[in-house]
């Protein structure tokens, strides 16, 4: 994975910089080689209920694959689902995501050692965003509730001000950790999604041959 963005450069960028578009090549033309007929919305990964359908029968929205009239325009449901049917930036994660899953599971692949310290970084850092986060959010009700109750308490007032720098200190070390977590993830995102070209290359490549495809990074 470290060697990826050397072994296409482009893809790396384009992922990088434009991850819907990038996402929606690596769908159109590395999983379905081209073949649009095979596409359905997910690929049928995210199938299930979603929000209130979740806790009521009937309720919106359920999602089945193939049942949503991809068929007929697949091109256009493919550029929705990279650029908001995720919603917002979630959109081409998604489509990532899937895109990755199928090739690990077509190509018989395992996780790379590259993206597995990076799993666990994103995960220690989202908890620690959710932390701060919450911490932010007590100490800033601690501030108005003991700053309204003791009005004429110096003290209470001179605690109550302390809280709320400190509520706004951990809400900015939250951002900073949510921000660091996006950009990473689409930096990340670059370098594996040239990583899966180089493998489908290599597939192809070595597919007529009928030797034994290699994993490209190891």
């Amino acid at each position: 994975m470290m060697q990826a963005p050397l072994k296409a450069p482009l893809v790396c960028c384009t992922n990088s910089l434009c991850m819907p578009c990038g996402q929606f090549y690596m769908r159109k033309y590395v999983i379905l080689n081209g073949d649009m007929s095979k596409y359905k919305l997910w690929q049928g990964r995210h199938d299930g209920p979603r929000f209130l359908a979740k806790y009521c029968q009937g309720a919106p929205c359920t999602i089945e694959a193939g049942t949503h009239g991809e068929q007929n325009c697949p091109n256009a449901f493919l550029c929705a689902e990279v650029t908001c049917l995720g919603c917002g930036l979630c959109s081409p994660c998604c489509a990532f995501d899937v895109n990755r899953d199928i090739m690990k599971e077509e190509h018989s692949l395992g996780t790379d050692p590259v993206e597995a310290r990076f799993e666990k970084c994103q995960g220690f850092f989202g908890e620690l965003m959710s932390c701060a986060a919450c911490s932010a959010c007590f100490l800033r009700c601690f501030a108005c509730t003991l700053g309204n109750i003791a009005v004429d308490s110096i003290g209470a007032q001179e605690l109550s001000g302390e809280a709320h720098r400190l509520s706004t200190a951990c809400a900015r070390l939250s951002r900073i950790c949510f921000h660091g977590m996006v950009s990473v993830k689409i930096l990340a995102i670059g370098c594996m999604s040239s990583q899966m070209v180089h493998e489908h290359r290599v597939h192809l490549s070595s597919a007529p041959t009928g030797a034994t495809m290699q994993r490209a990074f190891n």
